[in-house]
């Protein structure tokens, strides 16, 4: 059995959970408040909201890795926040 490794660059420290079902909903809570154009919210909430998931599982399954980088503001002033989610051997 593996556990998950996830966090948010600048935003949420890597942090070790028992599960991807268990990182999820965390990682989907610190990204809901956040100020993001509509569009990448939509794709962020299909990768990491409620009912996503299962294209992450599958990255993790194959390669033990995913990320994708969270554009946090306005189209003229943003910060990129890489999240990233691994698996481990406990």
């Amino acid at each position: 059995m593996s556990v998950v490794r996830a966090g948010i660059s600048g935003i949420m420290l890597p942090t070790v959970f028992p599960s991807l079902d268990h990182a999820l909903p965390i990682l989907w809570e610190r990204v809901r408040p956040l100020p993001i154009r509509a569009a990448h919210r939509d794709f962020i909430r299909i990768c990491i909201g409620p009912g996503g998931g299962d294209g992450i599982a599958r990255c993790l399954a194959r390669g033990g890795l995913w990320s994708v980088t969270l554009y946090v503001g306005e189209l003229t002033s943003w910060t990129a926040h890489p999240i990233t989610i691994t698996t481990h051997r406990p």
